[in-house]
């Protein structure tokens, strides 16, 4: 994003208006989603602040707007942390040592197995 102009005499930022969204673009590269959700809304409430306080210099104010609206843009989600589902202990049964059931006593002749 273009913020300054270099020694020429070309259009600048001032360097008080150009600090607090320098800060923010750096910062931005190194936080998480949420954190570069939140700052890439203040970045951008920032520079539409500067623009309507006529502080931007009209030669600058496309550059900068089209970078703060394709930051924008890629502006990543906050998802909410939800948090780990809680684990339910594992027994180890072992199994019970039974008795075959008894088979009935057959009588004699009767035919029965």
């Amino acid at each position: 994003m273009l913020l300054a102009g270099c020694g020429g005499g070309g259009p600048r930022l001032a360097r008080q208006d150009a600090a607090p969204l320098i800060t923010l673009a750096d910062r931005i590269a190194r936080e998480g989603p949420c954190a570069q959700a939140r700052d890439i809304r203040a970045l951008d409430n920032e520079r539409t602040a500067l623009v309507n306080a006529h502080r931007v210099p009209q030669a600058l104010q496309e550059s900068l707007s089209s970078g703060t609206n394709a930051l924008v843009a890629l502006t990543p989600p906050c998802l909410p942390t939800v948090p780990a589902a809680p684990v339910a202990p594992t027994t180890t049964t072992v199994p019970k040592h039974e008795k075959p059931p008894k088979h009935g006593h057959h009588g004699k002749g009767e035919g029965n197995d």
